[in-house]
């Protein structure tokens, strides 16, 4: 059911984006959070509970005159709304506020795989094998549990995800690892089906069956997840050097990079796994998630659970401090170009709390302006030392 509601909409960007303050029926917008080619995400408080986050994904203005796209929105509502599970993001109904159509889903307080490795990149370091092992095995159970969900009749709905890839899969603060975006997935009883031959979601991580239009299956997400878990050990995106043109015949031909490429540590009983779950004919690949799951449970790699799920819930505070380090920089960038020397430390402040001029980032302003407070005292001392 579509809740219905008079929007407030007084504040946009020239983008299109809704600003902080804007109002989506009872759902006050906080920020954004992403946006893709299809659909912008809010953080979002409901006016019932002011504290208690949500998130909001709405149409882009440029695509909100497509019935494709609402149709999409609603099918994600319908598939979505079944799968209950600890590894997946929850998406809890549709709301309508004057002829645009949202999504309602549960706020994940985390960060995805890319920023993820984007904070191991910059400390220089690689997942260790057990910590992306027991990830992976985490979303295999929310995929095996999609893949198994039933509808109220207790028909199997035979639902594929079809856009596994690390952009999907979030990392939250207590280490938890959920699935996101159902928004491309395919089900026996979707409504607004994919074309034959048409082709939808991240072609870098996609089975060689669903690149070339033909039959996807859990199958198609067991290959997706193997290429994601290739990146988790490499700490690189995979197929980094190859240019288009060379990707897409890479993919088409199913030509998946060796294990061993990603990390040369590996024992081969995993090899053996990887390869089979990357294998290039559907037939010869493990049939779901769950057959996928038992596989790796048998490789002889010990996994401590409480250790894994401690160092992944450390990853969104280090992206968190990494943001507000580079808006830092980036400010004082700006400020540099537009203040004297004299004048460093207030231009520094102003550039960080104008947020036309510099990307909005958290900052601790007690630490920043006592740092500041500092070095303008060393400064008069005549004992800077930068």
């Amino acid at each position: 059911m579509i809740e219905q509601a008079k929007p407030n909409f007084a504040s946009t960007a020239p983008n299109g984006d809704l600003l902080g303050g804007v109002s989506f029926g009872p759902y006050r917008v906080v920020s954004k959070i992403a946006g893709g080619g299809m659909a912008e995400v809010y953080k979002v408080f409901h006016e019932a509970r002011p504290h208690d986050p949500l998130a909001l994904k709405i149409i882009r203005p440029d695509k909100s005159d497509d019935g494709s796209f609402r149709r999409m929105l609603v099918d994600e509502a319908k598939i979505a709304g079944r799968l209950k599970h600890p590894n997946i993001a929850r998406v809890l109904g549709l709301h309508e506020s004057d002829g645009t159509l949202g999504l309602i889903l549960e706020f994940v307080e985390g960060i995805d795989l890319i920023q993820v490795q984007a904070v191991l990149r910059e400390r220089q370091m690689r997942f260790p094998l057990p910590v992306a092992l027991h990830l992976l095995q985490q979303v295999l159970l929310g995929l095996d549990f999609a893949h198994n969900v039933k509808d109220e009749r207790g028909e199997a709905l035979q639902v594929v995800h079809r856009d596994v890839s690390p952009g999907n899969i979030m990392v939250d603060v207590r280490g938890h690892v959920r699935i996101v975006d159902w928004g491309i997935a395919r089900a026996k009883n979707r409504g607004a089906f994919t074309d034959a031959g048409q082709v939808k979601g991240k072609f870098r991580y996609m089975a060689p069956e669903q690149i070339t239009g033909k039959n996807v299956g859990p199958f198609t997400d067991v290959y997706a997840a193997a290429l994601t878990f290739w990146e988790l050990l490499a700490g690189q995106r995979i197929y980094d050097t190859l240019d288009v043109p060379q990707l897409m015949m890479v993919v088409s031909k199913g030509d998946a990079p060796p294990l061993v490429d990603a990390r040369a540590d590996v024992p081969s009983e995993l090899i053996a796994v990887y390869e089979h779950a990357t294998a290039r004919s559907p037939e010869r690949r493990y049939q779901t998630a769950g057959e996928f799951l038992t596989a790796l449970k048998a490789v002889p790699i010990g996994i401590d659970v409480e250790m894994a799920q401690d160092r992944l819930s450390q990853l969104p505070g280090a992206a968190r401090f990494l943001d507000t380090r580079k808006g830092y920089e980036r400010a004082v960038l700006q400020a540099k170009s537009a203040a004297t020397e004299a004048d460093l430390e207030g231009a520094v402040l102003r550039a960080l709390e104008e947020p036309d001029r510099v990307e909005r980032v958290d900052v601790d302003w007690q630490a920043l302006k006592q740092a500041e407070r500092v070095r303008a005292m060393e400064r008069a001392a005549g004992t800077k030392t930068d």
